[in-house]
């Protein structure tokens, strides 16, 4: 990762998210606002990208569906992109949804890149801190994201600053509100 740019990862993973949502049945993951955090041009030059890169991971398959590029966007989505992202998203708010029955305050996201979960549940604002740790060029590009969407980054969303590859700082963690005597799930 260049430490003046955000990750790809987190364009890729916001992309896979919206395409599910936008394009496949049945839904295993509902992300509405991964749509509103990448540009209709990411989306474009990611679906062009994938289409060329069929032909790297499954000659047969790019060459089944040669004349049919959105058949080939899915297969990579569906196939490659997507199944262990969404599956782990969605297992996540589910364990955290359950978790909130059993008292949990804090919730901990690390590397969160482009992650919706604060913005998907308001109804949160009062019962969850949500803290989201990531390199600090990935969590300005995500509140750009955020702002030039017209989102409102709600009270209980903590943005963390961290670079990883040189150390966890628990200190900017509690810096942003973290309790340390407070129930809370960690997830990465």
């Amino acid at each position: 990762m260049d430490h003046n740019q955000s990750s790809i990862t987190s364009l890729m993973t916001a992309f896979g998210r919206a395409y599910h949502f936008l394009n496949d049945t049945p839904k295993i993951y509902e992300d509405s606002v991964a749509i509103d955090l990448i540009t209709d041009k990411e989306f474009r030059e990611i679906s062009d990208n994938l289409i060329k890169a069929v032909h790297l991971l499954n000659p047969d398959i790019a060459s089944k569906y040669e004349r049919q590029p959105a058949e080939l966007i899915k297969w990579f989505t569906q196939v490659q992109l997507s199944p262990t992202t969404l599956s782990r998203s969605a297992y996540c708010d589910n364990v955290l949804l359950h978790e909130l029955t059993l008292g949990v305050e804090q919730y901990v996201i690390l590397g969160a890149g482009l992650d919706t979960f604060g913005l998907r549940h308001p109804e949160l604002n009062k019962h969850l801190q949500i803290f989201e740790i990531d390199h600090p060029a990935t969590q300005q590009f995500k509140q750009t994201r955020i702002e030039n969407a017209n989102y409102t980054v709600p009270d209980n969303l903590h943005f963390v600053s961290m670079d990883f590859t040189k150390r966890f700082d628990t200190q900017s963690l509690l810096d942003c509100g973290f309790l340390t005597g407070k129930k809370h799930s960690l997830v990465y």
